[in-house]
C-alpha cells in the first residue's frame, strides 16, 4: 500500500531510500515519546519536526530527538532571532501543509530555513514523520543536510 502525503511524494521525487512504518491515528499514541514506546523506536531515533516563529515574518523548523526539548534560546541564537515560540496551530497547515502532529521537513508547503540536533546525524537510518498522524519513514538522517539543506547545530536541552 502506497501512502500518499507530501513528505512521500518528495522523497519519492528525490529518489530518497526511505522505509514506511504506520501505527494507530486513532486512539494510538501522541506524544512523539509514545510514539517510539508503541512502535519498538529508540527515543534517540525518532525525529519531531517542530516549526517556530519570531514573530516578525520568520518561521524556522526544528528536527531533533524525540525525548529532547527545544532550548528556544539556543535556537533563537542559531537563526539569528531575539526569541522564538513554537507556531500557533491556526498557521500551522497554511504554513507548512500538514497538521499539528504530522508534520515532516520532507514536502513542506513552503521552504523554511531548516535546523537538525547534531546528535541526530550519529545514526544510520531515523524516524521521522511521513506527513501525517499515523506514518512515520526511516530515512538516513543525512538527506536532511544533504537534500533539504538543513544546518546543523545545537539546540536542544
Amino acid at each position: 500500500m502506497t501512502e500518499e502525503t507530501r513528505a512521500v511524494a518528495d522523497l519519492t521525487q528525490r529518489k530518497i531510500e526511505f522505509k514506511l512504518h504506520t501505527y494507530p491515528s486513532e486512539g494510538g499514541p501522541v506524544a512523539a515519546v509514545d510514539v517510539a514506546n508503541y512502535m519498538g523506536f529508540s527515543v534517540e531515533r525518532l525525529v519531531k519536526t517542530l516549526v517556530t516563529t519570531d514573530h516578525h515574518g520568520g518561521y524556522y523548523v526544528f528536527c531533533l530527538p524525540a525525548a529532547n526539548r527545544i532550548d528556544m534560546k539556543k535556537a533563537a541564537q542559531l537563526v539569528g532571532a531575539r526569541n522564538l515560540t513554537m507556531l500557533q496551530p491556526e498557521m500551522f497547515e497554511e504554513l507548512t501543509g500538514y497538521v499539528h502532529g504530522g508534520c515532516s521537513p520532507f514536502g513542506l508547503k513552503t521552504r523554511l530555513p531548516l535546523w537538525v540536533e547534531e546528535n541526530v546525524l550519529k545514526w544510520n537510518t531515523i524516524y521521522i514523520s511521513g506527513g501525517r498522524v499515523g506514518l512515520t519513514v526511516e530515512v538516513d538522517p543525512k538527506t536532511l543536510t544533504e537534500q533539504l539543506g538543513a544546518q546543523v547545530g545545537a539546540f536542544t536541552r
